[in-house]
């Protein structure tokens, strides 16, 4: 009987047993039915063309206030995530909320391909969604009636005229200034030749006595003045036609060199007209110099003279011979030459002389570098300073942003690494190259070991074969703006420019390299070490960096 009742009280024990773990059973499969019922997976399409886009959303409903976290970056490989759009809200039949997240997905090989199961994390629960089988087709051609066209070239992007203005803060009143100079010397240069154009000595001398005439000299008293002009007329009359020293001589000299001039026979000069001039000078030398004054209606008379004798001589002289013209014409002739050549020399020094004051202030004002940047151009600068461009590299993609697009290279594995892995290339460089920018990506078989130092280490000796060779080697931790991190690897270098004459050059360079699962990525950049710009684009470069897959680890 005791036995009989152990017996039932074992068996009691052990239905209790089952039922508690049937009910803890079931209430975790209605928990997990209930979360899986929180969350629903769609695809729009399960078979696509090679690049055409797949609409995968998520909608989650949650409690108010619940956080809920969507997958982000590469957990949709073997897919690639191009677009991941902002989480919308929509209303729900029950007290809680409703979240959809859609993404675009594509893939540019053909197959068959899984979309795994993306975790959601709500609150403090995570839950999966299903799977989705995809196929993706290749694109029929139609080789038949589709005609065949050439690659497009590069678009060339317009140039960024923006800071123009700068420059022209200092061009235009320097070009101001120089168009003033000029002006002024080409006006006074034209004044001069108008005063200096060549009048015949008989016309001269006929219109400085008519411009004698018009003076008021006689009137105020001023017979110094008035005999001045009148002996000045006869004298550079006699000193182009006669005596070419006619201007610097004595009267005495004068009147003896006309009449040497006048026995000799070259010149049929009456005696009068000589005894008549002789008194006239003589007369003009006293007012002149002893300040007497001439007997009242003395000047208009020898101003009368003056003009007879004058004509007279023109009429004494004989006509100038082809060997005096031709001769006058060479001496006109140098003379132009002469004022030309010394109109541009003024020209330019002036134009030199504005320039330098404008430099000299532009020195003192923006400092020395800023002028000579300005003036002889500075490559480095004006990428820093210009426009850039950000691009992504690589699948999964690096983005970074570069004063150029960085162009695809191809990378020699050596023989032993060919068809353990692959690798991919972007660089850009100026020339000469102050700057480098190279992306490199290697793709890895899945479980491989890869050693992340050993590879920098291969590739600085590969530089080192191309005449880069690297001094100073130091690591550090970096971490980009989106908080991808890798590892740093930089330091000081020298680069071969010319074998032959043994010339180097100094510099700059940084490694980073972010290494996800099978695949590591890298950016490579070099720069002057004493180009203050170049270093400035390096690290732009650097901060400019994101990372898909480190999205993925998040």
């Amino acid at each position: 009987m005791n036995t009989s009742r152990q017996h039932n009280f074992n068996t009691a024990g052990i239905s209790k047993s089952a039922l508690f773990v049937f009910f803890l059973i079931c209430f975790l499969f209605a928990t997990s039915s209930q979360a899986q019922d929180d969350v629903r997976a769609t695809i729009d399409s399960t078979s696509i063309l090679i690049g055409q886009q797949i609409n995968y959303k998520i909608e989650v409903l949650a409690n108010d206030g619940e956080a809920v976290v969507f997958p982000e970056g590469q957990t949709f490989n073997p897919l690639e995530v191009i677009e991941s759009y902002k989480i919308d809200t929509a209303s729900s039949t029950s007290a809680r909320v409703k979240l959809i997240k859609r993404y675009g997905l594509t893939q540019f090989d053909s197959g068959r391909y899984v979309i795994p199961k993306q975790k959601i994390i709500i609150g403090t629960k995570t839950v999966e969604t299903d799977t989705f089988l995809v196929e993706v087709n290749n694109v029929v051609l139609d080789t038949v009636n589709q005609g065949l066209y050439d690659i497009k070239p590069i678009i060339e992007l317009p140039r960024d005229y923006s800071k123009w203005w700068k420059y022209l803060l200092w061009i235009i009143p320097v070009l101001i200034a120089i168009a003033l100079f000029l002006w002024f010397l080409l006006r006074r240069h034209k004044k001069q030749k108008e005063a200096e154009k060549y009048v015949p000595p008989f016309e001269q001398a006929i219109a400085t006595l008519n411009a004698l005439d018009q003076e008021d000299y006689i009137a105020q008293a001023k017979y110094k003045e008035y005999y001045t002009v009148l002996t000045d007329a006869i004298r550079r009359y006699y000193d182009e036609k006669v005596y070419d020293r006619a201007m610097e001589s004595t009267t005495d000299e004068l009147i003896a060199r006309l009449e040497m001039e006048r026995d000799s026979g070259h010149i049929d000069f009456s005696r009068e007209t000589i005894v008549k001039l002789k008194d006239i000078f003589k007369r003009a030398d006293l007012i002149k110099f002893a300040r007497v004054n001439p007997p009242e209606g003395k000047a208009q008379a020898d101003r009368l003279s003056v003009e007879e004798i004058v004509k007279e001589t023109k009429e004494a002289l004989p006509p100038p011979t082809v060997e005096e013209l031709m001769k006058q014409e060479d001496y006109r002739e140098a003379l132009s030459r002469k004022r030309k050549r010394k109109l541009w020399l003024t020209a330019i020094g002036g134009v030199l002389a504005i320039l330098l004051v404008a430099t000299t202030v532009g020195i003192v004002v923006k400092g020395y570098s800023e002028v000579k940047d300005f003036v002889f151009g500075n490559m480095t600068r004006e990428l820093a300073e210009g426009t850039w461009i950000t691009s992504e590299y690589g699948a999964p993609s690096m983005i970074v942003s570069t004063p150029k697009v960085l162009t695809r290279q191809e990378v020699a594995l050596p023989p032993e690494a060919q068809g353990q892995m692959e690798a991919t290339s972007f660089a850009w460089s100026t020339v000469p190259a102050n700057v480098s920018i190279l992306v490199f990506q290697f793709k890895f078989p899945e479980n491989a070991e890869v050693k992340v130092e050993q590879l920098i280490a291969n590739q600085l000796a590969m530089f080192e074969q191309n005449g880069f060779s690297a001094d100073v080697v130091k690591n550090e931790k970096f971490k980009t703006p989106n908080g991808a991190e890798g590892l740093k690897t930089f330091g000081k270098g020298t680069q071969i420019i010319d074998e032959e004459k043994e010339m180097m050059d100094s510099g700059e360079y940084a490694f980073l390299t972010f290494q996800s699962e099978s695949v590591i990525q890298q950016l490579f950049i070099s720069w002057h070490d004493e180009d203050p710009y170049g270093k400035q684009i390096a690290e732009r470069v650097m901060q400019s960096v994101e990372l898909q897959a480190k999205e993925e680890e998040k």
